[in-house]
């Protein structure tokens, strides 16, 4: 099959062309040494596909992965490390890396950087690479076979966490606290040799094969037919070698459509890279100064002007659900502020995701319509929709986007949705007694931070790292399940809800101690033009402004939103309100670690392969690729 050729229109893409050019030299040095050697490989997962239906790299693709079988495996590792070229390549794994616990090894390409934050956080600092994969042979007994690849994969789990502090994706959250316990009492060399049997229980070729990458998770393995021996094809205009008959193995890992390109929307890499530098090679393939900025997030005036732009186009979304529906929502957030304030500039940048505020019974109504509504376009996530969700409100998430939150543990971030969004918060209603009152928040508010505890920091590395007084806590809520505080949660918070009050308490857990709000100032809301959208905001926004800025005093002693926004409203607010500090960026980078829009990006942070169009067989401009966000969302089903 002939590669899929397509234009380099912009700096992403010659920076990823770039990235990928460089791997190919690894790939070259790997398939000379294999050769060499009568070692045989095969193009592995994401490679083995691009190779099939694109001839090469799938366009998006930034990474390269080769599988071999144990016996041609343990072969490699024992030749390479003498036959390769030292000065240009690095082969890492735990024989040369004692940081290096994954089963896993890495060819890497000296002098160029490339790199994660669990690799940074671990301080290792690894080049461009290519995965390397083995087989293992697992029993025919089907019983016998689930035994050794969930040994294997849980194995691998406790390696991760132990390198990486990272906990897979695919693993069973309840043994989480069990992976992270056995993480610190076992020796890696007990692991190793545990390891090390069960790869080798299998003397012989058998019909069953498992490899050790740990995003394949715990599903028992692959037929071996077809898998475990190789053949010669092209890939990038190169000689190489991949699987016999790879259509089982592509069923598995793809599903039975794996040759149809994926939607817009969908061509991104699964990667997050924090660090990137390319060394001689940027010269050498003529790159921009700015280079890294297209593989990496790190946040620009332009990217907060686009997400913010993105987030207004969501709110818009849900706002003409909510009217369709005749459901009442309310902005609440710091975008009220602006527009009380008339400072409109002052919005257009990303500053965190925005909130919107619905009385129980909208709440309750929105929730369960929609997903049904808003399309194909959103993830609509709450405690029924993702059972590894367990916030007291909801957020309509944006699909096939990225969002990393500091907040949140990465082994739990990475166990549900998380692309970018828009936070839907239950308004319950409390009582006019001013001690009811108080006491009423005061239970949601424990019993938010409790949850919070029990569902994203309960765990021994946590527990160890904190102070007395969280040690406590911990240990008083061992014998209360999540399920119940959740369960206790719901009904303390529609406690006066069957009962005619002045006051809404928002439940969320979002800053409990000021958000309590009288009801006649939110009323029914009104209608405001914001950033040339129409939203509801309070009826009386300026008293609901007033009313929040004076419990905020309240509580701190620091300036807050309203005088903030005011102290800038003078001669300087127009140059104020055009830029953003250096100071706000690093705060919103502390807050969301990356941000990624993929298809949503601004034209030239996009992909050109984004921009093809598969029914009209052409490049959309940037104008088409406007309109196609915002209209042919209907399309995106693969």
């Amino acid at each position: 099959m002939k590669k899929q050729k397509y234009e380099l229109i912009t700096n992403r893409d010659k920076v990823l062309r770039t990235l990928q050019e460089i791997e190919l030299e690894g790939l070259k040095e790997i398939d000379r040494i294999c050769r060499k050697y009568n070692i045989e490989y095969s193009l592995g997962g994401g490679t083995s596909l691009g190779q099939l239906r694109h001839g090469g790299f799938i366009p998006w693709d930034d990474d390269i992965d080769i599988d071999m079988t144990l016996e041609n495996y343990d072969k490699f590792l024992e030749v390479a490390p003498t036959e390769m070229d030292n000065n240009r390549f690095f082969l890492r794994c735990r024989q040369t890396d004692k940081k290096h616990l994954r089963t896993n090894s890495r060819f890497e390409i000296k002098y160029t950087t490339l790199t994660t934050k669990g690799w940074q956080k671990a301080r290792i600092k690894t080049g461009i690479f290519i995965d390397i994969m083995s087989w293992t042979y697992l029993p025919n007994n089907k019983y016998l076979r689930k035994i050794v690849s969930s040994s294997l994969f849980y194995i691998r789990c406790i390696y991760n966490y132990k390198m990486l502090h990272s906990y897979a994706k695919k693993a069973n959250p309840k043994l989480a606290t069990l992976i992270v316990f056995l993480s610190k009492v076992l020796p890696n060399k007990f692991l190793f040799w545990i390891e090390d049997k069960l790869r080798r229980c299998c003397k012989k070729r058998t019909d069953w094969i498992i490899d050790d990458s740990i995003i394949n998770g715990n599903h028992g393995g692959f037929l071996s037919k077809g898998v475990d021996s190789s053949k010669d094809v092209i890939f990038e205009g190169l000689k190489v070698m991949d699987k016999k008959d790879p259509h089982n193995f592509m069923v598995s890992l793809y599903g039975e459509n794996y040759m149809e390109w994926l939607p817009p929307a969908a061509r991104i890499s699964h990667h997050q890279w924090t660090d990137i530098s390319f060394g001689f090679y940027a010269g050498k393939y003529d790159l921009p100064e700015d280079y890294k900025q297209y593989l990496t997030i790190k946040y620009k005036k332009e990217n907060l002007v686009r997400m913010q732009e993105v987030s207004l186009e969501m709110l818009h979304d849900i706002h003409k659900v909510c009217v369709e529906n005749k459901i009442k929502y309310f902005v609440t957030d710091r975008n009220t502020f602006i527009k009380a304030l008339n400072v409109d500039e002052y919005g257009i940048y990303f500053r965190e995701p925005i909130k919107i505020a619905m009385p129980r019974k909208d709440y309750d109504k929105f929730c369960n319509l929609a997903q049904e509504k808003l399309g194909e376009k959103f993830f609509f996530q709450d405690k029924k929709t993702d059972p590894e969700y367990k916030y007291n409100y909801a957020r309509v998430r944006l699909n096939y986007t990225y969002i990393r939150e500091n907040i949140v543990p990465k082994r739990k971030e990475e166990m549900y949705n998380n692309g970018f969004f828009v936070s839907i918060i239950p308004l319950d209603n409390t009582s006019n007694d001013l001690k009811e009152r108080n006491k009423h928040i005061k239970k949601i508010r424990y019993l938010n931070h409790f949850i919070n505890i029990k569902w994203l920091h309960y765990n021994l590395r946590y527990f160890m790292k904190k102070n007395l007084k969280m040690k406590i806590k911990m240990i008083l809520l061992l014998p209360f399940p999540l399920k119940f505080l959740m369960k206790k949660l719901d009904l303390i918070s529609r406690e006066f809800n069957e009962s005619n009050t002045d006051y809404y308490v928002d439940s969320s857990g979002y800053k409990l101690d000021y958000r309590i709000i009288k009801k006649d100032i939110l009323g029914n809301g009104k209608i405001l033009n914001y950033l040339e959208y129409d939203f509801i905001f309070p009826k009386l926004i300026n008293n609901y402004v007033e009313y929040i800025d004076t419990l905020f005093q309240q509580k701190y002693s620091k300036i807050k939103m309203l005088n903030y926004v005011k102290n800038y409203y003078n001669e300087s607010y127009e140059l104020m309100a055009k830029n953003i500090s250096k100071k706000e960026i690093k705060h919103i980078q502390k807050k969301y670690n990356c941000c990624f829009l993929t298809y949503y990006d601004i034209p030239d942070y996009q992909l050109s392969i984004l921009r093809y169009d598969q029914i009209q067989k052409k490049y959309l401009t940037n104008e088409e690729i406007i309109n196609y966000q915002k209209n042919v969302h209907n399309e995106w089903k693969r």
